[in-house]
């Protein structure tokens, strides 16, 4: 009987140790990405951190079975992607994703923001730099005080293509943000309109249904979970 126990103690010890180093490793090397090894990939740490954002994967499998959304590059399937050919996608899209940020406003990003796609896991983040959002792809996850945004790799690519804005993908529940209620309010009402194609006219249609989705976020925050790195002992399971 102690010699199973002390096999169970040894067992939680590896486990608490493995843990450990991986969120000890310097910051330059990273987590390894899906586009390094998938099976290396634990979504449940995000969840864990970020309570309930993996719904952004039933969403997007919503969206992409009513043809709304495409497939991933990622999900795609077919031979080994032996060159980083769905990465350097990835890469791109996420690199225009900060331009768009960049000149949306008049006004510089007020605060980084980290954002990462759901199925790779692969973490990207925007700083405010003088020369403008300076954008880092494949960094190892969000820093202290980050605006965290949690997407799918098609969504940004819709939204780099112009085919899709940042605001009616949050409506869609594609796209999730955490942070604190004043900057999610702001970073949408300022950056809302990017992936907006030359019409403004189709655009201010598409941003029309963003405010009460936005309240509504807002508002359940509030009830459910306090903001930014919680650890909440009980989860709502998605409906």
């Amino acid at each position: 009987m102690r010699a199973l126990r002390d096999r169970k103690r040894a067992g939680v010890l590896d486990i608490v140790l493995t843990v450990s180093l991986i969120f000890a490793a310097p910051a330059s090397q990273g987590l390894a990405c899906g586009y390094d090894n998938p099976q290396s990939v634990s979504r449940g740490f995000l969840n864990w951190i970020y309570p309930d954002s993996l719904y952004v994967i039933g969403a997007i499998s919503r969206e992409v079975a009513a043809r709304r959304l495409p497939l991933s590059n990622f999900d795609r399937g077919g031979p080994a992607d032996l060159f980083g050919h769905n990465f350097l996608l990835a890469k791109t899209s996420l690199e225009q994703f900060g331009t768009m940020l960049d000149v949306a406003s008049p006004e510089p990003l007020q605060t980084s923001v980290a954002l990462v796609l759901v199925e790779p896991m692969l973490w990207a983040r925007f700083q405010p730099a003088p020369e403008g959002v300076r954008t880092a792809v494949h960094v190892s996850g969000a820093e202290r005080g980050d605006l965290v945004v949690i997407t799918g790799e098609a969504v940004i690519a819709e939204i780099a293509a112009q085919r899709l804005t940042l605001s009616e993908a949050y409506a869609r529940g594609v796209v999730r943000v955490y942070g604190s209620d004043a900057r999610i309010v702001e970073f949408l009402r300022t950056y809302g309109p990017i992936g907006a194609n030359a019409s403004a006219h189709d655009a201010k249609a598409k941003l029309s249904v963003a405010p009460a989705r936005i309240s509504a976020d807002v508002a359940c925050r509030h009830r459910l979970t306090q903001i930014e790195g919680c650890f909440p002992s009980v989860r709502k399971t998605d409906q």
